[in-house]
């Protein structure tokens, strides 16, 4: 057979010229992407282990009936804030696949916030780190070639 190249494809889809992502931007974005996994899964285990807790105390036969109202603002509040780290998880699968530049940024800027974030204290730093990491312009590159 000749090397004969096909008239109907197009010239990008032969060509080897399709930029690469730039590896020292994806090193970069890793270690805050899965510091942020890793604060939001502890966060949201936790709080399974909080509703487990709940669970546990309110079941038990000598429990005070008059004492519930507490735990259910306390329940609805880790909710509140397990469904924010789950934003926060596919914010930073989003990170780690380089998918969307604004949603990285929104997601770093919902870490600093220190009372809905994952784990509290740590979370903030980690945002903060986030945000530096994603206005350098190489990385700023990387996600426009994404």
């Amino acid at each position: 057979m000749t090397n004969v190249s096909n008239p109907y494809q197009t010239a990008s889809l032969t060509s080897d010229a399709s930029p690469k992502p730039n590896r020292s931007a994806r090193q970069r974005l890793l270690p805050v992407a899965i510091s942020l996994l890793v604060l939001s899964i502890l966060h949201i285990i936790s709080g399974l282990f909080y509703f487990v807790y709940v669970y546990s105390v309110s079941a038990a036969p000598d429990a005070d009936p008059t004492d519930t109202h507490r735990s259910i603002v306390y329940s609805m509040y880790y909710g509140i804030t397990m469904l924010y780290c789950l934003v926060l998880v596919t914010g930073a699968f989003s990170m780690m696949r380089q998918g969307s530049y604004m949603w990285a940024m929104a997601v770093c800027i919902l870490a600093v916030i220190p009372l809905l974030g994952p784990c509290y204290f740590f979370g903030v730093p980690i945002g903060i780190w986030g945000i530096l990491v994603l206005r350098r312009q190489d990385v700023r590159d990387s996600f426009a070639r994404m």
